[in-house]
């Protein structure tokens, strides 16, 4: 994990990061963030391993080790954790303020594309273990779909536009398997209508054995165990789609459902060529990434989430969301698609 940030951040990037990150020791058992409450700063985890725990009954819920991003959530206006993240042994975090980083974020669009494509591997492997591990798993469906139309409140109106040209919309049957567990991810998809399942199997996570043993079972619904649900404006397989690494879970269509779908080589080169478009696409990427951390938890933290906490939105969310759905209703009329 610790050579995502040297891989992906500049030297320069290094640099403001050290400049402005405030080096904070814990000992053993020392809490870093706290359940219910927003973390003062993001934390950059240098040495030793960081606990995340039910705030309930104290169970283990992850570890955390060295170069991980820990307490991103205010970055996207989430609603603070459940649960509690402590020191394991001694450690050491680099702390970088919220203000200092989010006026980075907002002024150096090369630090933002950076730093939020950094962000998204890092999340992607957290994801990763969370769907490999044994624990059953519980969804929120509704808040996805609210945060899947925030995010569209991100994009400028010329990539709705790119994303308009240079994609083809797509039909999926329901049943139908859009990607295989154990496979790459060769397109970006967005949900336009319908509804698709994030299906894991109590096997373990074998990519190969998936791809060339498990052929005659891969289409087989019944053996693989919905623990999310994707809707309009959800991307699909996106915590493959950057990493190249194969997908840990099998994708299918709960209904009949249209997709948009942009080659990953087109995407490729418009992260390329657009700085600004990567910054934002980054971005996105990362907030729904950040809600599908906060949304697929462990069994054992279910019970301590409030009942109506997924329902709640701030006047400014309400805003996006609006603004998000206004952007994504422009793009299925210029597709020509009729939702259901």
């Amino acid at each position: 994990m610790s050579d995502i940030l040297l891989k992906e951040l500049s030297n320069a990037d290094i640099d403001w990061l050290v400049t402005h990150g405030q080096r904070q020791p814990l000992a053993a058992a020392d809490g870093l963030i706290q359940p219910g409450q927003p973390a003062a700063a993001l934390y950059l985890l240098l040495e030793g391993c960081l606990a995340v725990r039910s705030a309930g009954d104290d169970q283990e819920i992850a570890q955390l080790f060295r170069g991980e991003l820990v307490g991103e959530g205010w970055l996207f206006d989430l609603e603070p954790a459940v649960s509690i993240v402590s020191a394991s042994d001694a450690t050491l975090v680099l702390a970088v303020s919220k203000s200092a980083l989010v006026q980075k974020l907002q002024q150096d669009v090369s630090f933002a594309a950076h730093f939020y494509r950094a962000l998204v591997l890092i999340m992607s492997e957290r994801i990763r273990r969370l769907f490999e591990q044994t624990e059953p798993l519980r969804y929120q469906s509704e808040q996805m779909v609210k945060e899947a139309l925030l995010v569209f409140g991100e994009l400028h109106d010329s990539d709705i536009d790119w994303m308009v040209g240079t994609g083809q919309v797509e039909k999926l049957g329901a049943g139908r398997v859009l990607m295989h567990a154990g496979r790459p991810v060769d397109a970006l998809y967005t949900v336009l209508d319908g509804q698709l399942a994030i299906a894991t199997t109590d096997r373990p996570c074998d990519p190969l054995s998936l791809c060339f043993h498990g052929l005659e079972q891969q289409g087989a619904t019944q053996n693989f165990r919905p623990v999310a649900y994707i809707s309009r404006g959800g991307l699909p397989g996106i915590i493959s789609f950057l990493d190249f690494q194969p997908l840990p879970v099998r994708i299918h269509a709960v209904r009949e459902s249209l997709l948009l779908a942009i080659p990953r080589q087109q995407v490729t080169i418009k992260l390329q060529e657009d700085l600004g478009f990567a910054a934002r696409f980054y971005r996105v990427i990362a907030t729904q990434m950040a809600n599908l951390l906060r949304t697929v938890v462990a069994d054992t933290n279910a019970a301590e989430t409030p009942a109506d906490a997924a329902d709640e939105l701030d006047l400014a969310a309400l805003q996006q969301v609006s603004k998000g759905g206004f952007k994504f209703d422009w793009m299925l009329k210029h597709l020509g698609v009729a939702c259901s």
